[in-house]
């Protein structure tokens, strides 16, 4: 991932979704523990797929999971209590069976955290599966343009 990452690239589906800091996320030096980002990362992977692809419910209806296989997160500056971040995702690779999401938090315009996580599809009992060709295919047109062609 690494410093050059601020935002989403031209052309690809982005959701975004406000959230506002609570109390219960921050610790003892009262800042955001490291570990809430991760989560506001999965609830805006689980919008966007929401809102471009199908909802998560229907890999598991169809005994698929896209199991996390890895984790990026560049912490550039803290989020406190009350703050309203927006957390920003977006599809940044697909391939036969697997997929990357690439994420920006920001608070009024400063970029506090991005990310990445990469997901292999998988059967109910952890076997590698390809994503379903017509989701695959449907998942490259939402893509960042340079990974449509993956």
């Amino acid at each position: 991932m690494g410093a050059e990452l601020a935002g989403p690239p031209d052309g690809a589906a982005v959701a975004r979704v406000a959230h506002r800091v609570a109390f219960f996320e921050t610790d003892g030096m009262r800042i955001v523990h490291h570990a809430n980002y991760v989560r506001w990362f999965e609830l805006a992977r689980i919008e966007w797929m929401d809102r471009y692809h199908v909802p998560y419910t229907r890999y598991v209806d169809a005994g698929l999971h896209l199991a996390t296989i890895r984790l990026e997160v560049d912490y550039r500056a803290p989020a406190r209590f009350d703050d309203r971040v927006e957390i920003a995702t977006w599809l940044d690779h697909v391939a036969g069976a697997s997929l990357r999401m690439a994420y920006c938090a920001e608070l009024a315009g400063r970029v506090l955290v991005t990310g990445a996580t990469e997901h292999a599809c998988v059967d109910e009992a952890g076997r590698p599966r390809r994503i379903p060709r017509e989701w695959r295919d449907e998942l490259r047109t939402r893509a960042a343009p340079d990974a449509r062609d993956a």
